[in-house]
């Protein structure tokens, strides 16, 4: 079978879990012999790169192109708010973009497309490939369908009159998709409920959990106990949040390692929370055998968030290096995270129940390798084998 799959962003150009997974499932199709193509992004360098060049990557055919817009994505956080403004009306229509992809995939045939974060492409390929007569399948990551940030924030209002507006569109604009795939019930339920996808034919499948590329350790319970956050250097992801909490427990049986992720990663914040406690460490700039590596040796990953996440790859790797997750109950965690099954949830934002969860952790260590051992058993289930099979069987 001939595929397309199509992702803003793919590596060497990731920010965060989607595009990671987009580049998983091509490999393993190609393993299990379709012939794949990829359409994706990079940033600006030069008018040459509004025409989609092809590469071979990995056994995988590639198109890469810079999308017509006022900036790349990845450079998004970094451009003013009425910029982005601008940049988020024309991704919503962006036509020149939805009928360049269209023209390429009419010239490749696939017998189906696969589309992942589409932030970034344009939000008119739903409708371009229904005109084109292609099978689709919409895989779900975030809530960038409900919201231009594809961020809920804890405690914010998510109903005002412009998110009305703006899911109203979003809603039309991927009515035409043939099939969902949404790696949490959480996240399917809060489309659904907002009367997304009526006609799709609708599946729950959890992210896959690539085969750990770090090497294989035996953990102790000797102190000091590590404790790994692997995750972007922001806000939303509940990093600085963490530093504050961390500063404010007397202990010092512990440290915490704040692996930061994405090509250049911004550390001043996260340096100056942190100070001189010896107790945290930051690092950057590590191979994913690396991150693999550290989260296998840790006997407690630790998952803030201050956003309603949906699937964290972190937590899916932990889980399957034997690391226990302590993680703020949010969103799809929760059908992830069990209690005393595969770690402790705590109210997010709240540093007395995150503190009173992780003393309790710290003084157990024996049950945290209890706890790690049951993980590894369910990460185990979670092949990207059986996650392109549900794909294709959809």
């Amino acid at each position: 079978m001939k595929i397309a799959v199509l992702t803003n962003l793919y590596p060497p150009f990731v920010r965060g879990g989607a595009e990671y997974l987009a580049h998983q499932l091509a490999l393993e199709l190609v393993r299990q012999e379709h012939e794949v193509v990829v359409v994706t992004t990079v940033p600006f360098g030069s008018l040459r790169r509004l025409k989609p060049e092809l590469r071979q990557e990995g056994g995988v055919r590639v198109y890469r192109f810079w999308p017509l817009n006022l900036y790349h994505y990845l450079t998004g956080p970094r451009v003013p708010k009425a910029v982005r403004f601008l940049w988020q009306l024309i991704n919503l229509v962006n036509w020149p973009v939805a009928w360049l992809l269209g023209r390429e995939l009419a010239r490749e045939q696939p017998d189906l497309v696969i589309s992942y974060n589409l932030m970034g492409l344009s939000f008119l390929l739903p409708r371009m490939m229904k005109k084109l007569g292609f099978r689709q399948v919409h895989t779900l990551h975030d809530v960038q369908l409900l919201h231009p940030s594809g961020l809920f924030m804890w405690r914010s209002k998510q109903l005002s009159l412009p998110m009305r507006f703006y899911q109203t569109l979003t809603r039309w604009l991927f009515a035409p998709v043939g099939a969902v795939v949404s790696p949490s019930a959480w996240l399917l339920a809060e489309h659904q409920s907002r009367g997304f996808f009526p006609h799709s034919r609708c599946l729950v499948v959890p992210n896959p959990v690539p085969a750990s590329q770090g090497k294989s350790t035996v953990k102790n319970s000797r102190p000091p106990l590590q404790l790994v956050y692997v995750g972007q250097v922001a806000e939303h992801k509940g990093v600085v949040w963490l530093i504050n909490a961390i500063k404010k427990s007397a202990r010092s049986d512990f440290v915490l390692q704040i692996i930061a992720l994405g090509l250049e990663p911004d550390l001043s914040q996260v340096a100056e929370a942190a100070g001189q406690d010896p107790r945290l460490v930051i690092i950057s700039g590590l191979t994913q055998a690396e991150i693999d590596t550290h989260l296998a040796q840790g006997h407690l990953v630790i998952v803030p968030s201050l956003c309603y996440e949906n699937s964290p790859t972190t937590i899916g790797k932990a889980l399957l290096a034997g690391t226990p997750v302590l993680a703020a109950n949010l969103g799809g965690i929760p059908e992830l995270v069990k209690e005393g099954a595969t770690g402790w949830l705590f109210e997010p934002g709240n540093e007395k129940d995150f503190l009173d969860k992780l003393d309790w952790c710290l003084d157990h260590p024996a049950e945290l390798l209890r706890v790690g051992l049951n993980a590894s058993r369910v990460g185990q289930d979670r092949t990207l084998e059986r996650y392109v099979r549900e794909i294709i069987k959809l």
